[in-house]
């Protein structure tokens, strides 16, 4: 029965990319029509159920939305993709507070470093006010992308903390800039482009990144952040663990040269700790030692070369600190063939392209960052923009 079910997996597969190249090319009813049909034949294929959700989102129709996110992720409950569209649809459509907060901790606990979830986490968190998680949240995020200004900007927002007279400092370095602000048409509804993660490779070698959802009402977060990132950290022993997390205390509260020297310690005594020479990296940043910050990220990489947190670091740094825009490229390249539904990283692509002109690059990632997240409201202004500029 088993190789059966993949049998029919395998043709379902073949005959959906067929599908949505037919998709492409009729109107979103039409196109809606075609998967519908085919998730008559094929009712367990998540994929489909996916899709279709995004095109009943589109056509506002919430219900039919909620029903086939859901469907695509108990069918594929590890897909990270189907979790996070759910939870943000819980979350920004239905405020649904409790079950976005779940669902987010359980991608937290598979992957703490997942920068979208933390700042998702934060966000909410600070919406329901709970400050005190929503500054871990996005102090984290600080710690694993320096350069992350939601989560900047969300820590702006917070009051200090209680028993301090100024706000916490966090690792965080200047913004980026942001994208093109919109012209004056009003932006253009969400393309009607489906799985563009199926669309063939685009001309240019992409990708940085960024995400965010929105607001809602209480309910009780089951795991603190803490717990979270020590479970996924790298245990070489229980005294380097020690020192890290006191190099991570003093980080948040700003003491960045004892963080450093703590952080140099574990590297003395364990030099192949990934993680701490990450954070080295982001503290060298921080304090303008770029060639300090670049040995570390590249010893980042070397070390954990499938960690995509910090390789997009260290491609964040060479593209922002060293305007080494192919070598930061050659990164993105490679994280955006391993997973097309980054929407920061699709984002950050966009950027890039319009920063050197790009248009036609541009408008692609911003269609396809759209197609995933339609309410992104910085990515229509952009894309409105790229249009307003096209000749007539």
């Amino acid at each position: 029965m088993k190789n059966k079910n993949s049998l029919i997996l395998i043709e379902g597969a073949a005959t959906y990319e067929r599908i949505l190249t037919e998709v492409r090319e009729v109107e979103a009813d039409e196109g809606l029509r075609h998967i519908e049909d085919f998730l008559k034949i094929y009712p367990d294929f998540a994929q489909a159920h996916n899709d279709v959700a995004v095109m009943y989102y589109q056509a506002g129709n919430s219900l039919k939305a909620l029903a086939h996110y859901e469907k695509a992720h108990k069918l594929e409950p590890a897909n990270v993709v189907f979790r996070k569209k759910l939870a943000d649809f819980y979350f920004v459509e239905l405020a649904w507070t409790g079950e976005a907060i779940n669902t987010y901790l359980d991608i937290l606990k598979d992957n703490a470093f997942d920068i979208e979830t933390l700042n998702a986490l934060g966000t909410i968190s600070q919406k329901i006010g709970r400050r005190e998680q929503a500054r871990q949240y996005f102090t984290r995020t600080l710690q694993i992308d320096v350069n992350n200004f939601e989560a900047a900007h969300g820590l702006q927002q917070l009051p200090p903390p209680s028993g301090t007279a100024a706000p916490q400092k966090q690792i965080v370095q200047p913004e980026p800039p942001p994208l093109p602000a919109a012209v004056t048409q009003p932006p253009p509804p969400p393309p009607a482009a489906l799985a563009p993660w199926l669309e063939p490779a685009p001309l240019l070698t992409p990708q940085p990144s960024m995400a965010q959802p929105s607001a809602a009402s209480p309910a009780p977060v089951t795991s603190s952040f803490q717990d979270l990132f020590l479970a996924i950290a790298a245990e070489p022993a229980s005294s380097a663990v020690d020192l890290y997390q006191e190099a991570v205390s003093l980080a948040n509260e700003g003491r960045l040269d004892e963080s450093v020297a703590l952080l140099q310690t574990i590297i003395s005594t364990t030099p192949d700790s990934a993680i701490a020479h990450n954070d080295l990296g982001v503290l060298y940043q921080k304090t303008g030692d770029r060639t300090s910050s670049r040995y570390h990220h590249e010893a980042a990489v070397r070390l954990q070369p499938e960690n995509t947190t910090f390789a997009k670091n260290l491609a964040d740094l060479l593209y922002c600190d060293f305007g080494a825009f192919e070598e930061a490229l050659d990164i993105y390249v490679r994280l955006f063939a391993e997973n097309r539904y980054d929407v920061e990283l699709l984002k950050a692509i966009a950027h890039i392209c319009l920063e050197i002109d790009r248009q036609e690059d541009a408008r692609f990632f911003l269609e396809q960052l759209l197609a995933i997240k339609p309410w992104d409201l910085d990515a229509a202004e952009s894309l409105r923009t790229i249009g307003a500029a096209q000749p007539v």
